[in-house]
This record gives C-alpha cells, sequence and structure tokens, in this order.
C-alpha cells in the first residue's frame, strides 16, 4: 500500500471507497490484489477437507477470481458477501448461468442474515487487511481498528460449525496479524505461503473453532 497518500489509507475501510471503486473500474471484471488460486491451492487443499463436501463463505469477495477458480476445482457450496454493491451486481452478472453460487451484499462485521454454525470453511484473502488500514504505527493498532476487526472475528465465529476454519491469507507477518486474530475460541496456525522469486513471502492463517 506504499502507492496510496495516507489520506487514502484510512478509506481502504470504508464501503464509500470500494464502491467507488467498482464503479470506475466497472469494464475490469475481476482483479486479484494477493496471489492467485495457483499459489493459493497447495494451502487452501490442505486445510479444507474433505474437499468437495465443504460449504464456504468467502469473506469480502471482492472480485477476486478466487471463487470461480475454487468452484471449477469442484468446492460447488460457496456463500460470497462483500459491502460493496456494485461488486456483488457485477459478481452476479458476470457468473450466471456459467456457475451457482450465492452472492450477498453484506459487512463482514454484521452477517446477521446468516444462521450460527452454518459455514465449514471462511475464506479471507485481503479483506481484514483493508480493515486494518489505517494511518499511524503498526505497533499501536487504534481502539477503533481493534473494535472493527473484533467483530469481524466474533461474526466469523459465530457462522462457522464447530470444528470449521477461517483461512486468512495475508501479507501481514505474524507478530503483527497475531494480536487480533489470536482469540480464545479458536487454535491457531501460521505457515509461510512462499514466493518462488523470493520476493516477497505471504501467510497462510489457519483458525479452527473449538469443537463444542
Amino acid at each position: 500500500m506504499a502507492d496510496l497518500k495516507l489520506s487514502e489509507v484510512d478509506k481502504l475501510q470504508t464501503r464509500e471507497y470500494w464502491d467507488s471503486r467498482y464503479q470506475k473500474d466497472e469494464e475490469a471484471t475481476t482483479f486479484d490484489w494477493f496471489k492467485t488460486f495457483c499459489d493459493l491451492e497447495p494451502f487452501l487443499r490442505a486445510h479444507i477437507v474433505p474437499w468437495q463436501d465443504c460449504k464456504i463463505l468467502m469473506l469480502g469477495c471482492g472480485n477476486s477470481t478466487l471463487s470461480q477458480d475454487l468452484y471449477d476445482a469442484g468446492l460447488k457450496r460457496i456463500v460470497n458477501v462483500d459491502f460493496a454493491d456494485t461488486c456483488i451486481e457485477q459478481m452476479k452478472e458476470l457468473h450466471k448461468d456459467k456457475r451457482e453460487m450465492t452472492w450477498e451484499v453484506m459487512d463482514v462485521r454484521d452477517m446477521k442474515t446468516l444462521g450460527d454454525n452454518t459455514f465449514d470453511i471462511a475464506i479471507d484473502k485481503g479483506t481484514l487487511d483493508a480493515l486494518l488500514s489505517y494511518t499511524g504505527s503498526v505497533w499501536d493498532i487504534p481502539e477503533h481498528i481493534k473494535e472493527s476487526c473484533h467483530k469481524y472475528m466474533d461474526e466469523t465465529h459465530r457462522v462457522l460449525k464447530p470444528r470449521g476454519k477461517l483461512l486468512y491469507i495475508s501479507y501481514r507477518q505474524p507478530h503483527f496479524a497475531k494480536p487480533i486474530i489470536d482469540r480464545p475460541f479458536w487454535s491457531l496456525q501460521v505457515e509461510t505461503i512462499a514466493d518462488p522469486s523470493g520476493s516477497f513471502d505471504y501467510f497462510g492463517y489457519e483458525m479452527q473453532k473449538h469443537a463444542e
């Protein structure tokens, strides 16, 4: 995010920023911020078990190709949520008559229309990173940012089945991520998703909800 002006960093948390961005980029049907499915497939297959039977929640789906790639790879029960109306409408149009996925306008911090203990797997590729975008030191997270992210964690935990998993893919290093994601209601594992070029590694975080 080094290319963003400081005044723009905080906007990444807002619905208005993303809706405006999708409106401007209406001709660009898909875009992936981080790794592609090809890069992430080993990590995803290791943690989505059994592969074909899982119900998936894509948190802050955006216009990434990840959902369609997972669907084409055999995961047919995918619910995609994003708080940007324009994005959801674009994705509905793009995938109609091609893939039977669900697309819903929804804030990941308030998913009250989704039932408790519903999903086997929730996937986040960059959504939490957007919520954690603010002007200031990465060592000193503002209280309103913590509160926003904790609402997201609480809601994700609620909609996951017992032993369900949140898979979070991020550039954020563990010592910066753990203060937000390491919660008492799930176990946490971290692995490095290496960049073949050796330039910039990402991290795969698996948070598994405790059995009830």
